[in-house]
């Protein structure tokens, strides 16, 4: 078992590096022109799979898939190119138009020559000029694609890692055209948008992809902004594993889901219920017991042994019956349906057969609740979780403050709560500023968003796997009960819990709107997932 954060690294959690360190990283490890294209050719392999998986949370891959590929004089370009080359392999019916930018043919670098000259033969090829403009647009989209205009992938690869700003006039225009074009279902960006750079303020214009390909290296740009641009996409060929140990000057981290390797092995013949840990779940509410059924549910699905149940009487007996495997425990409740202070007596009955705890989900903002919380903090030694609305101020000063007994604490707000708990008016997603508060409040906080980051007060674990699938109700109930399932585990490092959590989350999210789109499905349909994300099994072809 993972005994701590550290061990993960190179195996599915990788050092954000500046462009810098990223060109530096890449002449260490590409030393030819072969090496160059060897790489290139396993981004386009792994990226064009990729786009087709990824295309799907809007439709089905239509057999006439059609794609414009915006192809600029560098090897982002012959990187484009090779994803376009490798769809038109899977897909033969694709419709494939490459339009060049910058100073023509002549201009490619050697290896997207090379690339173009692999697919000239089987795509249409355009130039595009310094004069070029709106009606060169409309006029090559119209002879291409038909009256009615219609692109089902624009893929970005004008720009790369090298691009300091401003961008050139004749880019400018191309990129400012196509992020308005309303005829574009899904547009992808290789390795970088265009247009964007770690020196980059928030109003100049880079290319808008609803996706984008990391090649082989997280790269800080992505990661710079408070909240993300696009969907981020790890395409690992080999470039980080084992050439950056820990660095203590390097502060965020990329989590992928390669981490999830660790679920690759056979338990033991001889296991039984006990050595899988017994999370206590302390949830619910009259007016929100949905909230303790999802965590309860995602708990009994996610490796815990034994999962109990604290809950508000008068609502057990509606939930007990659908999910049987947990245990359900009925506590002392107030006239609002909450449970009473009264309920820490009977919770505190049982602490001993606790490995972990997890409260917060649907339990009500009170003052009771608040006490029992309070309570269990200080008489239990446990590693505990707290989320929803046991993230509050008097609660976070006894963790501040040292004033409990937990042997390690979790805390999953969003950014919401992660402002009341704080009392913050406002807040930077500044690393170093991050870590200073977080270490502060003297626990490891997960907290969530389009890309989640996880902090233990020294570095920052940065998770962007789900996407808008999980913007619906419920999604962090269940991603508790999938972090709490972890602690109860026996996980000494309660990051290396969070981490996987988060991974096993993130990426059912992905396979339920690769497989069932983004918008008309279930918060709960994401637990029918979580076989195939522990198996490294994807439904979708």
């Amino acid at each position: 078992m993972i005994k701590n954060i550290s061990s993960l690294i190179g195996i599915g959690i990788y050092p954000i590096l500046n462009a810098a360190q990223s060109i530096e990283l890449e002449k260490q490890s590409l030393h030819s022109s072969e090496d160059e294209w060897s790489a290139m050719k396993q981004v386009g392999y792994k990226t064009s799979l990729e786009v087709l998986k990824d295309f799907q949370e809007l439709k089905p891959v239509p057999d006439n898939l059609s794609l414009l590929v915006l192809c600029g004089k560098g090897k982002n370009g012959g990187d484009s190119l090779l994803v376009a080359d490798y769809i038109m392999r899977k897909m033969p019916r694709a419709k494939v138009v490459v339009l060049l930018a910058g100073s023509g043919r002549d201009a490619l670098h050697s290896l997207t020559e090379k690339a173009l000259k692999e697919i000239e033969e089987r795509v249409s090829l355009h130039e595009w000029g310094k004069e070029s403009g709106q009606s060169t647009l409309d006029a090559l989209i119209q002879n291409e694609f038909g009256e009615a205009g219609i692109i089902d992938i624009c893929i970005d690869g004008l720009l790369g890692l090298g691009f300091q700003p401003p961008m050139k006039e004749g880019l400018s225009k191309i990129v400012s055209l196509i992020n308005e074009s309303e005829g574009i279902n899904v547009r992808v960006s290789i390795d970088i948008p265009s247009g964007l750079s770690e020196f980059q303020v928030n109003d100049e214009l880079y290319f808008k992809s609803d996706f984008c390909y990391l090649a082989g290296i997280p790269k800080l740009a992505v990661f710079k902004r408070h909240s993300a641009i696009t969907r981020i996409r790890f395409i690992d060929i080999g470039l980080m594993k084992g050439v950056y140990g820990i660095d203590d000057s390097c502060k965020e981290y990329y989590l992928d889901s390669d981490c999830l390797d660790v679920f690759k092995t056979l338990r033991p013949v001889n296991a039984e219920k006990r050595v899988y840990g017994h999370l206590f779940i302390i949830a619910g509410s009259a007016l929100m017991p949905g909230a303790l059924l999802m965590s309860v549910k995602a708990a009994i699905q996610s490796g815990a042994g034994l999962v109990t149940a604290f809950a508000p009487g008068s609502i057990i007996p509606s939930l007990s019956a659908q999910v049987p495997e947990a245990m359900w425990i009925p506590l002392p409740e107030t006239n609002f349906g909450t449970i009473s202070a009264r309920a820490s007596d009977v919770i505190l009955s049982y602490i001993n057969n606790a490995t972990a705890i997890m409260a917060g989900p649907g339990l009500g903002r009170s003052r009771d609740t608040e006490m029992v919380i309070q309570e269990i903090l200080q008489k239990t030694n446990v590693p505990i979780l707290l989320d929803a609305d046991t993230l509050v101020p008097r609660i976070l000063e006894i963790i501040q403050k040292g004033k409990h007994n937990a042997k390690q604490i979790v805390l999953t707000p969003h950014l919401g709560e992660f402002l009341r708990m704080t009392k913050l008016a406002n807040f930077s997603f500044d690393p170093e500023n991050l870590i200073k508060i977080i270490k502060n409040i003297g626990a490891t906080v997960v907290l969530k968003g389009a890309m989640t980051r996880i902090c233990d007060g020294e570095k920052i674990y940065i998770n962007t796997r789900g996407g808008p699938v999980f913007s619906r109700g419920g999604s962090g109930d269940i991603l508790a009960g999938i972090i709490g399932a972890q602690l109860a585990q026996g996980y000494s490092d309660v990051t290396v819990a969070s981490a996987l959590g988060v991974s096993i989350h993130g990426t059912a999210g992905e396979y339920l709107a690769r497989n069932r789109g983004q918008i008309m499905v279930r918060t709960t349909e994401v637990l029918d997932y979580l076989p195939q994300v522990i198996r490294c099994k994807q439904l979708v072809t």
